[in-house]
């Protein structure tokens, strides 16, 4: 994938937004491509673990996937992503950018490594947040 060279210079995190859990992307500093990150339970914990990871990486940028149906129309859950999206950008004073989801679950359970197949729902979120940031930085550069 290629990227722009004020792209490769930020620290970008993706969350994959969901009732149950978020996954979480991070796209180091100099490095063009996302890494799988963590997984939180959208819980009582979550707010204290995001801030946590956001004062950790301190990232220059945060990408939220923005889910629809298939038709492209927004749902109850994009309603719960954005206001996710909102409390982060109010939160932490990041810039905030929504990515379009779409059938970014089924891609991340094709991309899951062999030797991760016993924790693979702990670890497709993050595969989705991946994706998330990667079509993320390819619209970027449209």
């Amino acid at each position: 994938m290629d990227i722009r060279p004020e792209d490769y210079e930020k620290k970008i995190l993706a969350f994959d937004y969901g009732e149950a859990r978020i996954g979480i992307a991070i796209k180091p500093t100099d490095q063009s491509s996302a890494e799988p990150l963590i997984t939180l339970k959208n819980d009582a914990s979550l707010w204290p673990q995001i801030e946590g990871l956001i004062n950790l990486h301190e990232p220059d940028l945060i990408v939220v996937g923005r889910p629809r149906n298939l038709e492209g129309d927004s749902t109850a859950q994009t309603i719960k992503a954005e206001q996710f999206a909102v409390k982060l950008a109010g939160s932490y004073n990041n810039k905030i950018e929504l990515q379009d989801e779409a059938l970014t679950t089924e891609h991340a359970e094709e991309r899951i490594p062999k030797n991760l197949s016993s924790n693979r729902r702990d670890v497709i979120d993050q595969y989705a947040a991946c994706i998330i940031l990667e079509h993320y930085i390819q619209e970027a550069q449209k």
